[in-house]
């Protein structure tokens, strides 16, 4: 009888073994492509309506138009960056222009900017005529 118990207990030990054993899983074959690679396509920018609220050298904040409560701030390409310096150097936007900013999809980069600048606002002193 214990021959038996001991001949029992081994074979089980071995099942218990061949069960519980990390088995290799065979890698799964991908199918060739005889299709050529293709790029995907570019984002066609979206376009923002709106009133400028302010700007400088880096940023445009603007408000749009449909909505009154939305404002969003834009930075600049280099393109961009250039044709801003140079609308900076003539006064720049003022409170209130009218402005198109062409950006893509998920970032906040200006890519393309139109609308134009209002004459620079100067203030003054009122004149004091001295006699």
């Amino acid at each position: 009888m214990k021959l038996k118990l001991r001949i029992f207990v081994a074979i089980l030990a071995i099942a218990a073994g061949v069960a519980f054993a990390p088995f290799r899983v065979a890698a799964q074959a991908q199918p060739l492509s005889t299709d050529l690679p293709v790029k995907p396509k570019a984002e066609k920018p979206l376009k923002f309506d709106g009133e400028v609220i302010a700007s400088n050298s880096a940023t445009i904040t603007v408000r749009s138009k449909e909505n009154a409560m939305l404002t969003q701030t834009f930075t600049y390409s280099p393109a961009v960056r250039d044709q801003m310096i140079k609308i900076l150097n003539k006064g720049g936007y003022q409170y209130g222009d009218k402005v198109v900013i062409h950006y893509t999809p998920g970032t906040a980069t200006a890519i393309k900017l139109q609308g134009k600048p209002s004459k620079p606002r100067i203030f003054t002193s009122p004149n004091t005529s001295q006699k």
